[in-house]
């Protein structure tokens, strides 16, 4: 039902500008082929610019909104969108460009050329628009693997630069503002006000005074199997932090090297009051330099985030799936759906034996509640499960399948391909919960 509001309010929130687009040109027939491409591109720039706003909406964890959806949902909103907002405004810079060429007896590259001279809100709109397609390109999935965390981070902050710039020319020269009533330009202006708002606060604010209130540091870092450290948090009146097992934050440590970038990491343990624990295995330039990180550490957390807790269970009987070191969040639900009496079978799939991340802790928290079962790929000494969690093995381990729910966090291809999995063994969609590292 959420899903379906949203599809409503993002349908009214095109529907606004578009019946102002209407309203400013009531006759499209009949028009010259300039008149009918400075209509069509302004139509197209309205909505791409629409799409623009939800874009930060999307991703500004904003609880009421994040909390209803989850980030993961949102995120593949987010990245749809995306392509979205720049193909109409593909569409719509070539589009005004020659109207106005034609206008002036000018060819393109000439009108180009006036813009970026003469006119003093298009060169920022020419440059934000270059960044929003580079930023998009970058999170296509074929290229999105060729670039680390790191650097996808570090270029994905130009989005917010290309909306700030491009903002100036939408009311400075959108014919939509000047032209239409009053108050459109007015809720434009509050639109972005309200979203704006809501970035600076859950992504600066609220870290802010979160550290202020808990003082959290880094209490000490512990090697882990797998080539992985888990990381403890302390800090003060930590019960009073509002996170569950499940649920991720973003840390930002301020040491030298560290400081300027934030990451997200699943909580590896239930919140106990008095730690706060990360596992996080070395896969890229900022997470081989953790176990240099000096205990004593000031941390700023934003977070926590996500909705794949305990609470999403609402049947007797949960699955959990993790590969490697998805394994992450799965630990830190499984004793809350213990505690909550639910019949629990945890497949936990690596290459080998030496892989298994938190193993004694795992095999400690599930003797005699839960079922656990490792299943190693590749480890010809292993002598329980070898191979890979296809349909047959899935459906000989868990017997009553259909009568769970199920909770999994992994590499996305195997996610995606349990997900087929699943609903071919009785399993419907909306009881598979998925966490995805891949933001």
């Amino acid at each position: 039902m959420a899903g379906w509001w949203t599809a409503l309010a993002y349908a009214v929130s095109l529907g606004i500008p578009v019946w102002v687009w209407r309203e400013i040109h009531p006759v499209l027939t009949g028009l010259d082929s300039t008149a009918q491409a400075f209509a069509w591109g302004r139509l197209c720039g309205l909505v791409g610019a629409v799409c623009l706003v939800w874009q930060i909406l999307f991703i500004s964890r904003v609880k009421l909104v994040e909390g209803r959806f989850g980030l993961d949902r949102l995120t593949r909103w987010h990245h749809l969108n995306a392509f979205v907002a720049v193909l109409c405004l593909l569409v719509h810079a070539p589009l005004v460009t020659w109207a106005n060429a034609q206008n002036a007896l000018a060819s393109y590259s000439e009108q180009l050329l006036d813009f970026w001279r003469t006119w003093d809100d298009l060169p920022g709109a020419m440059i934000g628009l270059s960044l929003l397609v580079l930023v998009t390109l970058a999170a296509w999935r074929p290229l999105r693997g060729l670039l680390s965390y790191e650097w996808w981070y570090r270029g994905h902050l130009l989005g917010y630069l290309a909306v700030l710039l491009a903002f100036g020319h939408q009311v400075e020269k959108g014919k939509d503002f000047v032209d239409g009533p009053r108050w459109f330009l007015v809720l434009w202006y509050l639109g972005h006000g309200l979203v704006l708002a809501g970035l600076l606060g859950r992504r600066f604010l609220v870290p802010l005074y979160r550290f202020w209130k808990h003082r959290f540091s880094v209490d000490k870092l512990v090697p882990e199997a797998g080539d992985a450290t888990s990381v403890y948090l302390t800090g003060r009146d930590l019960a009073s932090f509002p996170a569950r097992g499940g649920q991720f934050v973003r840390v930002r440590f301020l040491a030298p090297g560290f400081w300027w970038e934030a990451h997200p990491f699943s909580l590896s343990a239930p919140p106990d009051g008095r730690s706060l624990r990360l596992t996080v295995k070395r896969l890229g330039d900022f997470t081989r330099r953790l176990p240099d990180l000096p205990p004593g550490t000031p941390v700023l957390i934003d977070g926590p985030h996500g909705i794949f807790t305990a609470a999403r269970a609402t049947g007797s009987k949960v699955l959990l799936i993790a590969g490697g070191i998805g394994i992450t969040p799965i630990r830190s639900i499984l004793e809350d759906l213990l505690t909550a009496g639910k019949d629990v079978v945890l497949l936990y799939t690596n290459r080998a034996e030496k892989s298994i991340h938190l193993r004694a802790e795992l095999e400690a928290v599930a003797a005699g509640r839960a079922r656990l079962v490792h299943i190693l790929s590749d480890d010809p000494a292993w002598a329980g499960e070898k191979g890979y969690l296809d349909e047959a093995r899935l459906k000989a381990l868990v017997a009553d399948l259909p009568e769970r729910e199920v909770f999994q966090c992994g590499p996305p291809p195997m996610m995606e391909k349990l997900r087929e999995i699943l609903g071919r063994l009785g399993v419907p969609a909306a009881r598979v919960y998925d966490e995805r590292f891949s933001l």
